[in-house]
């Protein structure tokens, strides 16, 4: 019988759920090589390309003025607990231990002045009720799988989505989340679904990496009012847009050439497929006037992405300033 025991123990073990070998604490700084218009500067007003609307939606969004967010009464408002997908900002993630054995009970992403601190439990606990209260954060519990995180979030606040031009999400939208690392990246997966703004669920990955020497602080916890808008003081205006009186619902139309459904967030216009049917119609702008190469030279080379070149052969055209900004970050 006891001859038995070591193999019964070796079955046991390789039955036992198996602990990660992943260590995420640290910080981790954007580099903004991928999708550096909606990572920097952010997306413009009237482009919703890439995400999958609903009619209410679309209606909300076009309502929206870039005087909304400047109002005394939102400029501390929290945005959405993974908006870092949309901003340049780093992420820093640490643990809370258990005091006597050290296992890990959750994984905490650190906030600033404008995203909450997001706190992923790994100790087993149910979600609570639907009524109860939502917290800037969300509330979010997460299992390994392999060498990924996977977190479950719900109980959100009601917020936009991006930064700048006013997509909007409900209080009833869920998120599952993947933290990967590989080695000194971290690969952030959002699939968020929405029962009222998104017909689709939205899907956004983005990669940090790590930096042993960056600053542990946190990132400007305060935030500040102050009237940026002098007009509206103690007016009791509320910037908006009524229906179809939005300038900037053409933008991208007007500066892109794209079909104006593929400007307004219809989910079908998300898939490879949809460029066979605009193939024979689309014709691309004669001359490119932003992010490109004319961009870097009127305004220098931008400060979020030091490694960005010219892809369009623009690089010889270049005036002294533009080839030595270029020459700078390359070196």
């Amino acid at each position: 019988m006891t001859k038995r025991l070591p193999a019964i123990a070796c079955a046991l073990l390789a039955a036992a759920p198996a602990w990660t070998q992943v260590e995420l604490t640290g910080v981790y700084e954007d580099r903004l090589y991928e999708d550096y218009i909606e990572r920097g500067p952010g997306s413009d007003l009237g482009d919703f390309t890439g995400m999958p609307m609903t009619d209410e939606a679309r209606a909300k969004a076009l309502s929206y003025t870039s005087n909304m967010p400047m109002t005394i009464e939102r400029q501390c408002l929290s945005q959405a607990p993974w908006v870092g997908l949309y901003r340049p900002r780093q992420y820093r993630i640490w643990s809370i231990n258990d005091e006597n054995y050290g296992s890990v009970i959750a994984w905490v992403v650190g906030g600033n002045y404008l995203r909450d601190t997001v706190t992923i439990w790994m100790d087993g606990r149910e979600h609570p009720s639907e009524n109860a209260w939502h917290p800037s954060g969300g509330f979010a519990t997460g299992k390994w799988e392999g060498n990924t995180l996977t977190a479950r979030m719900t109980h959100v606040k009601t917020t936009w989505i991006r930064r700048g031009n006013g997509i909007p999400a409900s209080d009833q939208t869920t998120f599952t989340v993947h933290l990967t690392r590989h080695e000194n990246l971290l690969t952030v997966t959002t699939i968020q679904e929405d029962p009222f703004y998104l017909s689709e669920p939205h899907v956004v990955s983005r990669v940090w990496e790590y930096e042993p020497n960056a600053r542990q602080g946190p990132e400007r916890a305060q935030c500040n009012t102050a009237n940026e808008i002098p007009y509206l003081e103690d007016s009791g205006l509320v910037p908006h847009y009524l229906p179809g009186e939005n300038p900037e619902e053409d933008f991208m139309v007007r500066t892109y050439n794209l079909p104006r459904e593929a400007a307004l967030g219809y989910a079908h216009t998300l898939y490879p497929e949809y460029r066979n049917t605009i193939r024979d119609s689309y014709q691309p702008p004669a001359t490119c006037g932003r992010y490109c190469c004319g961009w870097i030279e009127r305004q220098g080379l931008p400060g979020g992405a030091p490694n960005l070149t010219c892809n369009d052969g623009g690089f010889a055209e270049l005036g002294p300033r533009g080839r030595r900004l270029i020459e700078e970050a390359s070196e």
